[in-house]
């Protein structure tokens, strides 16, 4: 077993290789991701593998040890806890060390979009190697798993290719925690910020923060609430009441539901609390709003 970061990482008790040849890329080929193959191996020293005839996106994440990759006429000496790439259109030696030759596991992606996937995970063109942020057992979990299941079965297939997608994420959940503290480059505008801010609690205002809202556009709520300000005349916890009370107005109107199921389906665990926010925002109480507006329906 090695070690990484205080915890154990199983290697295989041969130096054979283990490995999945998925079924799903015959039937995937105009897909926009999906799996080809993957595996785990501990090689012996000095191994080499040919990678002229491979196709898709191969990507390692080394486990122990360490050895020598070369691409496109560069060389980088690769250890425990780095990722690296290799691309079927570019010109690759990989070999492992003669003293201490790695383990690694890998899963080969293919599809349309696969190239703009691995750009997500830091591996844009001419980038072969990223250090790996999260932890190592992680990546050989999920490839142990897929290992498992190689059962030529609808629900082993899409569970294969869960893991897979996982297995990605982890890979660009690493290349964002490396640009954490600095603000990357990214094609995304203020614009695009605030509209992805709005979408999201327009979708999940009843259970939300304004935290959890730059969270998930990735921003902090600092820059978040001077962006949003700018663009919309308000801050987002402003138009978050907003789109609650909406709600409750829609709510009011639309059914005979109590006040107070009304109040905890727009995000108000106190009926009080949020008849005091409607009526500061309407100049009535919801009971009041409720039968106001119905008279006047039934009326015209």
């Amino acid at each position: 077993m090695s070690e990484q970061h205080g915890q154990t990482v199983e290697e295989p008790s041969t130096f054979k290789a283990a490995n999945y040849h998925g079924i799903e890329y015959l039937r995937s080929s105009a897909s926009t991701l999906y799996m080809k193959t993957c595996g785990m191996q501990r090689c012996l020293p000095g191994y080499v593998y040919p990678h002229n005839a491979r196709e898709g996106y191969h990507l390692h994440v080394v486990l122990s040890g360490k050895g020598m990759l070369r691409a496109e006429g560069k060389e980088y000496q690769i250890h425990k806890g780095q990722m690296f790439l290799l691309r079927a259109r570019d010109d690759i030696f990989y070999q492992a060390d003669m003293e201490d030759p790695w383990y690694y596991v890998w899963i080969t992606y293919c599809g349309a979009e696969a190239g703009k996937y691995m750009a997500m995970a830091g591996f844009t063109d001419g980038v072969y190697v990223q250090e790996c942020n999260m932890e190592l057992r992680d990546f050989s979990s999920i490839v142990s798993d897929i290992l498992e299941r190689p059962h030529l079965k609808q629900s082993s297939e899409v569970y294969r290719a869960s893991l897979a997608l996982r297995f990605l994420s982890l890979a660009i959940e690493s290349w964002e925690k490396s640009e954490e503290g600095t603000r990357q480059k990214s094609t995304l505008t203020v614009e695009d910020y605030v509209n992805y801010a709005v979408k999201f609690m327009k979708g999940n205002y009843a259970g939300i923060k304004i935290s959890d809202v730059a969270d998930y556009i990735g921003i902090n709520r600092t820059y978040l609430t001077s962006i949003f300000r700018a663009k919309m005349n308000m801050s987002p916890q402003e138009y978050l009441m907003q789109v609650r009370m909406d709600r409750s107005r829609e709510l009011l109107l639309n059914t005979d539901v109590p006040i107070y199921t009304v109040a905890k389906e727009v995000g108000y665990s106190d009926q009080l609390a949020f008849s005091k926010i409607f009526r500061k925002k309407f100049n009535l109480s919801p009971e009041q709003y409720r039968k106001k507006h119905r008279d006047e329906y039934t009326i015209s």
